[in-house]
């Protein structure tokens, strides 16, 4: 019998529109022959299923279930579409599990713990993994500036911990503009990190399990037209440009390849995850800068097209993703 999977998408961020096209992507993408898939959409509160005759039922949030019509419908996995929070953070993945449901992607802990920049940034350090000099501060506490031009210097970045897309994110240049990208970051979450600016090429690299064993799809380069690649460069066609495979040294593909792997491996991740770099400059070296648990996977996102790279089926590879889940 066809497995039903529903596909969760929206949710509560600024991501909320690339969610829908995520998982509308990934509905197209569906075997209809194994799969009954069904769009969930998310917003606040309000959890509804989109039926295939065309009507919205509301889903019971006590055991995720669908009443449509006459037909109580049970789900077999979901496939987690939703960028940022409720869907990357860690939240539904803990209501999964509590309901023992399988669910696509990372667990709970991994969920959470990579959703906040500073406390990962902490522990891929301690894998060896070269990340750039950061300060973390909660809401109410005292910024000096003497501390941040000692560790960060300047131009530095100021970014709210647990924020997607870029959101909040600002390129200092000069000490007397901090506490105006201070302010701004803390409008979307109440922690925030302040990161030195490591001049370089921005390139990133999606990674799966395949035959059991996390696998490197392919490092691709984003090349924005914009000071850096914020907001506007990532979801506007004409303001990026993605190169796959990277036109770069393979000492330094391979140091990519090398610390992605062992970054899923280490810290437990599950589907599909892409994890972001700065090549420096001057030493070549790439500089870890976040995991992306949910990266977008629109027809014009870097996943599948790295998958495509990587010569795998997009049919194949979303499948994959479900029979990892259920088969854990």
């Amino acid at each position: 019998m066809k497995k039903n999977i529903a596909i969760l998408m929206g949710g509560d961020s600024a991501e909320y529109e690339v969610s829908l096209s995520t998982a509308k992507n990934i509905y197209a993408l569906l075997d209809p022959e194994r799969y009954a898939a069904y769009l969930v959409h998310v917003k606040n509160t309000e959890w509804n299923c989109m039926s295939n005759d065309g009507k919205s039922y509301p889903v019971d949030k006590n055991d995720f279930t669908v009443h449509a019509g006459n037909r109580h419908l049970k789900f077999d996995a979901v496939f987690i579409a939703i960028h940022g929070t409720p869907g990357e953070n860690g939240l539904f993945q803990g209501y999964f599990d509590m309901l023992k449901i399988p669910y696509t992607g990372c667990g709970t802990f991994c969920s959470a713990l990579t959703f906040n920049k500073f406390f990962c940034n902490v522990v891929v350090k301690s894998l060896g993994i070269p990340v750039a000099p950061s300060l973390h501060f909660y809401r109410g506490e005292t910024i000096d500036n003497e501390q941040v031009a000692a560790t960060c210097g300047y131009p530095c970045f100021v970014k709210p911990c647990n924020s997607g897309s870029s959101v909040g994110v600002s390129k200092v240049s000069r000490p007397e503009d901090l506490f105006v990208a201070i302010e701004e970051a803390l409008k979307h979450d109440h922690q925030l990190m302040i990161e030195q600016f490591v001049p370089g090429r921005e390139l990133t690299c999606g990674v799966s399990l395949q035959a059991g064993k996390p696998h490197a799809l392919a490092v691709t380069e984003i090349k924005s037209a914009r000071e850096y690649y914020d907001y506007q460069a990532k979801y506007r066609a004409d303001c990026h440009e993605l190169i796959t495979p990277a036109n770069i040294s393979e000492k330094s593909k391979d140091l990519i390849i090398q610390y992605s792997e062992t970054i899923y491996k280490r810290l437990n991740c599950k589907g599909v995850v892409r994890v972001d770099y700065i090549l420096s400059n001057r030493e070549e070296i790439p500089y870890f800068l976040e995991i992306n648990t949910i990266p977008g996977q629109t027809d014009q996102s870097i996943i599948p097209r790295q998958v495509k790279y990587a010569g795998i089926s997009l049919v194949d590879f979303y499948a994959g993703l479900i029979e990892e889940c259920l088969h854990a």
